[in-house]
């Protein structure tokens, strides 16, 4: 059986899209976690400006990052169903797609990453929390609409 590529599997990976987008953009920028981000990564308010300056270009890559992160993550839950591997259906299936991908490959190469770098605890846990929410979210739209 082959995957669906139809419109109702792009608009699922279209609106995931957007949520993780606008997610990220209220957790890094936004009264969540901006400023105990910013001052995680050392940076200061002099430095506001210059990332001002860089942020079209991250925008466009945080976009198409969540666009192919919520298309793959429709893959494997698709697959997942597919190859009968006792995936629950509906929205448990896409969270524990959206968990099993965050796990599996974010938050292990996230914080050995991070552990070579040298970053603080309190930026790794910034970040991976950002991941998991953001993976989980888009694993419950994509099995609400898959």
């Amino acid at each position: 059986m082959a995957i669906m590529f139809d419109g109702i599997f792009f608009t699922a990976v279209i609106v995931s899209t957007i949520v993780s987008f606008v997610l990220g953009g209220i957790w890094y920028a936004g009264p969540v976690f901006g400023s105990m981000w910013m001052a995680a990564l050392g940076k200061t308010e002099a430095d506001k400006e210059a990332m001002r300056k860089q942020a079209p270009k991250g925008f466009v890559a945080g976009l198409i990052g969540a666009f192919i992160a919520s298309f793959v993550l429709a893959l494997f839950l698709e697959y997942g169903r597919q190859a009968n591997v006792g995936l629950p259906g509906g929205v448990l299936g896409g969270i524990v797609v959206g968990f099993l991908a965050w796990f599996g490959f974010l938050m292990t190469t996230g914080i050995s990453g991070a552990i070579f770098e040298g970053r603080s605890g309190k930026l790794v846990g910034i970040n991976q929390g950002y991941a998991i929410v953001s993976y989980l979210l888009m694993g419950a739209i994509l099995g609400i609409w898959l």
